[in-house]
């Protein structure tokens, strides 16, 4: 066991670049990391494997890291006050995964984003409106953020002008996540999660008495089987992880997209003369970049996987961002390839049951934004000295903090 791995994922140098250390992890798929506390697991074939199986490999509080991040005492009075979590997609295991996705999956299913495709690119054309005429844009703040909020503001039938409070619910209930935040800051997301329940429950009370046509009106109305809706709790938990399926990883999806583009010019050139292969390119930005780096799970019962004795009770990260770079599926793994057959293949969505439910929506938004940016700009270029390229500091995710690019309004 290679020791030197041990807690590198604290490394900020690391998290800007882990590629070095992903080939490194992959050479022992799956791995205890002693500085961390939990188990690793870092290549393709085993991860899918491990997905696949809900049985042995649990959903359910997996994502809970007050156990590894433990919050400050005002962050818990906080929490108090709020509805107590509950388990429901990211965070739940069969039966009662199957019955909540059956009820809140038909708005996220392909041929509903296909309904959504042209106001999804009304939205990127107004952004892009925005700052055209100006030769310049900061793209993290002026495009990869507003683009994915305006587009779930609508679907939940929220108003656009709440767009930087759904950016500050949205961020505050994944940093912690990352567990790299500060005591201060921990408390400022409770304080910003109980602002995020308080606002909602009046929206889903004002959906039950005057029905809409959103997604908030369909957590109303949804029923199972057997009749029952969903619970308040329930609710808050479902419009919390639409907020961050439709909004985190699409924002730093595009952000990231559109520096890679800059970078690789024969494969802009190659989109700018292959449109159509824009939808292959947000594929391609997901698996290198994988914006979700990992996530946790937790082993029912005790059990091999790679050759490896997992005991019962051990918490497992399925580190995406390595899987995803595994040269034993992906030829030439580390290289962008707009042209690659088996891009989608990625795990960057998770896989099996577990599929992220805003998949198709966030590949939708990043297609569009990359497709209709090259449609109407040229010579994309950093903007000399103002970036350092630097990343939001997560275990987790990842996400280019700003981004600034010059270029010229095509004809």
């Amino acid at each position: 066991m290679n020791t030197a791995l041990d807690g590198q994922l604290l490394r900020i140098d690391i998290q800007e670049n882990p590629a070095p250390y992903y080939r490194a992890l992959r050479e022992e798929p799956i791995r205890f990391d002693a500085q961390l506390g939990f188990w690793i697991c870092s290549t393709y074939d085993e991860m899918r494997e491990i997905l696949r199986n809900t049985d042995v490999f649990s959903n359910i509080d997996s994502q809970a890291v007050d156990s590894l991040r433990p919050p400050p005492a005002e962050a818990i009075a906080i929490r108090r006050q709020m509805y107590a979590p509950v388990n429901t997609l990211v965070t739940n295991d069969p039966p009662s995964h199957t019955r909540i996705r059956k009820m809140v999956d038909e708005p996220f299913r392909p041929r509903s984003i296909e309904v959504l495709r042209a106001s999804i690119e009304d939205i990127v054309n107004e952004c892009i409106d925005a700052f055209i005429h100006q030769g310049r844009c900061e793209v993290v703040k002026d495009y990869a953020i507003p683009i994915p909020i305006r587009v779930i503001a609508d679907m939940l039938g929220l108003d656009r002008a709440l767009a930087p409070k759904i950016k500050e619910w949205s961020d505050a209930s994944v940093e912690p996540l990352g567990m790299m935040v500060s005591d201060e800051r921990l408390v400022i997301c409770a304080r910003t999660m109980k602002e995020f329940q308080d606002y909602i429950v009046g929206e889903l009370e004002a959906r039950q008495s005057k029905p809409r046509d959103d997604l908030l009106t369909h957590l109303t109305t949804a029923r199972d089987e057997d009749g029952k809706g969903f619970s308040i709790p329930e609710m808050l938990s479902l419009t919390q992880q639409f907020l961050v399926a439709g909004n985190e990883t699409t924002t730093n999806g595009i952000a990231a997209g559109v520096r890679m583009l800059i970078n690789n010019p024969q494969q802009q050139a190659l989109l700018r003369e292959n449109p159509d292969r824009c939808m292959v390119f947000a594929n391609e930005v997901l698996r290198l970049e994988s914006p979700v780096q990992g996530l946790f799970r937790i082993v029912k019962a005790e059990t091999q996987i790679g050759g490896v004795l997992l005991p019962k009770g051990a918490r497992i990260m399925m580190r995406f961002a390595s899987a995803n770079r595994d040269s034993k599926k992906y030829e030439k793994a580390d290289d962008l390839d707009v042209m690659r057959h088996n891009a989608g293949t990625h795990v960057g969505f998770g896989a099996g049951i577990h599929h992220c439910i805003g998949a198709n929506l966030a590949r939708e938004e990043m297609t569009q934004a990359f497709r209709l940016l090259l449609e109407r700009v040229n010579n994309l270029a950093y903007l000399e000295g103002a970036n350092d390229f630097s990343h939001h500091p997560s275990m987790i995710l990842r996400g280019l903090k700003k981004l600034q690019v010059t270029f010229s309004a095509s004809e």
